[in-house]
C-alpha cells in the first residue's frame, strides 16, 4: 500500500508535491479489498473525455450553417 497506514500519499502531479488521500485505502490507513486505485484513473480520464466529446457535439459542427 501507497501510504504505509498513514492513509494519505504525495503526488507530484503538477510539478508541486502535494498530499492525496490515498487511493487504496480511502484514508483508512487499511487497505479495502478488491480496490483497484490505479483503475479508477482510467475510468475518471474515460469519464471526461465522453464528457468533451458530448460537448463538442453540442455546440455543432463547423460545418453545420448556423440557424
Amino acid at each position: 500500500m501507497a501510504c504505509r497506514g498513514s492513509g494519505q500519499v504525495i503526488s507530484n502531479l503538477g510539478g508541486t508535491p502535494s498530499k492525496l488521500t490515498c487511493p487504496w485505502c480511502a484514508g483508512s490507513g487499511q487497505r479495502v479489498a478488491g480496490v483497484d486505485a490505479q483503475a479508477r484513473w482510467l475510468e475518471q480520464d474515460a469519464n471526461a473525455d465522453s464528457a468533451g466529446d458530448s460537448d463538442a457535439a453540442s455546440a455543432g459542427s463547423p460545418d453545420t450553417p448556423a440557424a
